[in-house]
């Protein structure tokens, strides 16, 4: 006798999905059949929301690593993977001011993830400062957390 209220939103499941691999873990999800065998639609569109924003997120999320340098960049709503030299900066809010990444040598670029415009970012010491762009909704979609990837900025 489930209803809507006992399920966690897509936003909040996209968000615990950040939380968990940010912090070095993995996310399983309890997805239970009836007893035909039937997948409940609100699962379905739990998982199908998920892959959507997996479709432009994903290479933030998949063989990423925990960054260890979350510790000294402790900003509301912000969590942080690595792969290689390349930062992830998961942003579950999106940002109304500068983002300001500290222990960081020069990068190459700054993008955000499924979005096609330039993105602006400056370094100052180890310190480098994202400006996030100014979007409409036609510019970007899949829009419950967003990504800014770094590229060479790690050892």
């Amino acid at each position: 006798m489930e209803t809507v209220e006992n399920y966690m939103s897509s936003e909040a499941l996209i968000h615990l999905l950040i939380e968990k691999v940010a912090g070095g873990g993995n996310l399983l999800l309890d997805v239970g059949p009836t007893a035909d065998g039937r997948i409940p639609v609100i699962q379905q569109q739990r998982l199908l929301d998920i892959g959507d924003w997996l479709e432009t997120n994903g290479e933030a999320i998949y063989e990423t690593r925990k960054w260890e340098g979350a510790e000294k960049n402790d900003i509301a709503d912000v969590y942080f993977t690595k792969k290689g030299k390349d930062l992830y900066v998961h942003c579950t809010q999106y940002p109304t001011t500068d983002l300001k990444i500290k222990g960081l040598k020069k990068a190459s670029s700054v993008n955000l993830l499924g979005y096609q415009g330039d993105v602006k970012f400056k370094k100052s010491g180890k310190t480098i400062s994202i400006s996030a762009p100014v979007l409409t909704p036609g510019k970007l979609t899949r829009t419950y957390a967003w990504v800014f990837k770094l590229e060479n900025v790690l050892k």
